[in-house]
């Protein structure tokens, strides 16, 4: 009844991609596995359909029932352990329109999976790849929905509303997904009206399309009344004092400028230790993230830096046994203190990169004002 197409990377309720609309596609995979095309019915006109339909049913559900019990029997621990060492996430092809993740030595784990007893996978040779996709399909829900189960509110547009403030343009691509979540919970509301045909009849969706669009259109509005007020926030609460530019920077004065850092690499995500003032040894202020130690020497200058600067940040990173040392600077750098820093790997930050960093900084003063 759900479907995450990993071409488009999209999810839907429809037994065909709406998008890329390929039939019996492998790209296109059901969260759970009794819907995969190989076990549906497909009709063979209407004379056939009266004497053989049901026959022929019939003889799908013996290899489809197979093929549910195996596949609970091996998910775990071989098709998630699989998952977890097989998979290369940056997908299977070079081509922007393609998700689908490649995996690695997967003729191995087909012959794993047989030698089993898994034999049903001999017999459709497509299986062993869509099965593989509907465990990673099933770990990204149970993801989802751990994330998303605090929304539940009593009615359908105030959850939308408490999941789309914090989601935000994410609900485009999602909202199959919540749907999805809300009806799996028992969740009922009038506005909402699910198929219970969809379970049992493969082209019947759980939600009709002109519904879903309809569905969509509020959550455009929602979308649209958050970011309206978030913005009204943003022009009534923001202080323009707090907004910097490489001019600000310019008249601070030695130790305004290394605060300034600190505030700037705290934000940035780094852990931030400045040093004692007239004994630091080269050394201004120490950022650490991912394991990994920088000595930062601040030059606050008019003209620009020389050789001394790179010197004394290298002396510093042997000192301090950092894994690397940077020169941040308001100024330039002399093509000796360049060829210097090359020389001695030590990371030369100039005027055009700090304005870089000041837009990062602004950034975040905006989002704060917007939090607030």
């Amino acid at each position: 009844m759900l479907y995450r197409c990993y071409k488009c990377n999209r999810y839907s309720f429809r037994h065909v991609c709406p998008r890329c609309q390929e039939p019996d596609s492998d790209y296109y995979v059901p969260l759970e596995p009794k819907y995969y095309q190989e076990f549906q019915y497909a009709s063979q006109g209407v004379i056939n359909d009266l004497f053989f339909k049901k026959q022929k049913m019939q003889a799908l559900e013996t290899p489809l029932q197979n093929v549910l019990e195996k596949y609970e029997q091996f998910k775990s621990p071989y098709f998630v352990n699989y998952l977890h060492l097989a998979q290369n996430r940056s997908g299977g092809s070079s081509s922007p329109n393609n998700y689908m993740p490649s995996f690695a030595d997967i003729d191995l784990f087909h012959h794993v999976l047989t030698r089993l007893g898994f034999s049903e996978l001999a017999e459709y040779p497509r299986l062993t790849t869509k099965l593989i996709l509907s465990t990673d399909f099933s770990f990204d829900y149970a993801n989802f929905s751990q994330q998303v189960q605090h929304h539940l509110k009593d009615d359908i547009r105030h959850s939308l509303h408490s999941w789309i403030s914090e989601y935000g343009a994410r609900f485009r691509r999602e909202l199959p997904l919540f749907l999805f979540y809300w009806w799996q919970k028992g969740t009922h509301s009038a506005e909402v009206t699910y198929n219970p045909r969809a379970e049992s009849v493969l082209d019947v969706p759980l939600i009709a399309p002109e519904d879903f669009t309809q569905i969509e259109q509020w959550c455009e509005r929602i979308y649209l009344d958050i970011r309206i007020a978030r913005f009204k926030s943003t022009l009534e609460r923001f202080n323009p004092e707090h907004y910097l530019n490489i001019y600000a920077i310019d008249s601070m004065d030695g130790y305004q400028f290394e605060a300034f850092l600190v505030e700037l690499y705290t934000r940035l995500g780094y852990d931030v230790e400045p040093t004692r003032k007239g004994a630091d040894q080269g050394a201004d202020l120490f950022v650490e993230r991912f394991g990994r130690r920088i000595v930062i020497q601040a030059k606050n200058y008019k003209d620009n830096v020389g050789n001394s600067a790179v010197q004394q940040a290298h002396a510093a990173k042997t000192f301090y046994e950092c894994d690397e040392a940077m020169v941040v600077t308001n100024s330039y750098f002399t093509p000796s203190a360049r060829e210097l820093a090359v020389n001695a790997q030590i990371r030369l930050v100039d005027r055009d990169e700090l304005t870089e960093y000041i837009d990062q900084y602004n950034q975040f003063t905006i989002e704060l004002a917007n939090q607030s």
